[in-house]
């Protein structure tokens, strides 16, 4: 698709990110979520490249290409929030359109909640977390998987009619990457720090348009979240993405691109 790979230098963490040409004034920035990495997002920007758009696809910090030295502290979502505002500013970019999913949905709540006013223009979040699921503990045993059963009942939380069936080999490599130090650091950071990472009422302090997208089927991040970061963000508009559930970037690019394109 005319990519084009780069690492960005952030005085001894390095960051990677796919660069996709286009105009440099109206800059779209992607952000995955969690157990994933940048190349998920490929379905949609497949969508929106005939806009001519520059885009930037970040692997996280921690994922993909992004590697993170073995130090608990920097697995935390505001640290990454950090990191990632520091490589925006670095590569000079304004006027962004910033688009997360999930946890990136999260992460990109904390980037316009800390950057300056001009820096990122719209925010679009697709079945973004920001609010703590209301069975915290069931949501953690479906998220973080440890048997291979595990990981086929997550897939049906994460996809819809299409749920894929991963073979015996995928399913046993899915756990171990998914138990990683990386993944038992994130969460326990995440559990002992709740109140920091979740925003809930703080949110009202986003001040720009923004684009809510979700799943009407969705369990991981559930309709009744959806409406009240709706109701946070005054500027926000909620999409419903009928008969979807939380892999909405997988499941229906087409329909989150359409949308992207109109915001």
């Amino acid at each position: 698709m005319g990519a084009e790979p780069h690492f960005i230098d952030l005085d001894g963490i390095s960051l990677f990110y796919w660069k996709f040409p286009g105009n440099p004034k109206d800059p779209l920035v992607f952000l995955h979520g969690l157990l994933d990495e940048g190349f998920s997002m490929r379905r949609i920007i497949k969508e929106v490249l005939s806009e001519k758009r520059e885009i930037y696809v970040f692997d996280l910090p921690g994922y993909g290409k992004s590697q993170l030295p073995k130090i608990k502290y920097l697995f935390q979502i505001d640290v990454w929030a950090d990191l990632l505002l520091e490589a925006i500013t670095k590569l000079h970019l304004t006027q962004i359109t910033l688009v997360g999913h999930s946890m990136g949905g999260l992460i990109s709540q904390h980037i316009v909640l800390k950057s300056e006013r001009d820096l990122i223009r719209k925010l679009v979040l697709l079945a973004p977390g920001g609010i703590p699921h209301p069975d915290r503990e069931r949501m953690q045993r479906i998220l973080f998987p440890k048997s291979e059963r595990d990981v086929t009942d997550l897939l049906k939380f994460l996809y819809g009619a299409e749920s894929p069936e991963p073979g015996l080999v995928l399913r046993k490599t899915l756990v171990s990457i998914w138990n990683g130090w990386e993944n038992l650091f994130l969460q326990e950071n995440t559990i002992r720090r709740e109140t920091s990472i979740f925003h809930g009422a703080a949110m009202k302090g986003i001040q720009i348009p923004t684009l809510i997208l979700a799943g009407d089927q969705d369990e991981i991040t559930p309709p009744d979240t959806m409406k009240l970061i709706h109701r946070y963000i005054k500027k926000s508009k909620l999409i419903w993405i009928l008969g979807a559930k939380h892999a909405i970037h997988l499941e229906r690019p087409k329909e989150i691109a359409n949308a992207l394109i109109k915001f």
